[in-house]
């Protein structure tokens, strides 16, 4: 749950993602997380302990990193314009419910 530019290394052609000290044990039962995780500006709202995390906070990351790619700046300051605008803004709700509901409906949209 630590997803920006400084934990993305290019292998060749590939985009990999290192440094996974941010993840944690997913804990069902909980109503909140336990700690605040992630990187402040890219970890979504929820990871401040509001509700419970799971995998569309980093969908929510993969939104700030993809702006941050585009337009040099997190999407509250400057959404990339376009069809690519519209994925980061779907990205970055801060509702989860209303993110991409998977990384692969994420895929097809990009």
């Amino acid at each position: 749950r630590d997803v920006k530019p400084e934990n993305v290394v290019m292998r060749g052609s590939e985009a990999v993602l290192i440094d996974f000290n941010a993840s944690r044990i997913f804990k069902p039962d909980t109503e909140g997380d336990t700690q605040v995780l992630g990187t402040t500006g890219y970890a979504a709202p929820e990871q401040y302990g509001i509700s419970q995390s799971d995998f569309r906070a980093d969908i929510y990351s993969l939104g700030v990193l993809l702006n941050v790619m585009l337009t040099g700046k997190h999407p509250s300051k400057c959404m990339a314009p376009g069809r690519l605008g519209r994925v980061v803004q779907k990205c970055t709700m801060t509702s989860p419910e209303k993110r991409y509901k998977s990384a692969l409906q994420l895929l097809e949209a990009l």
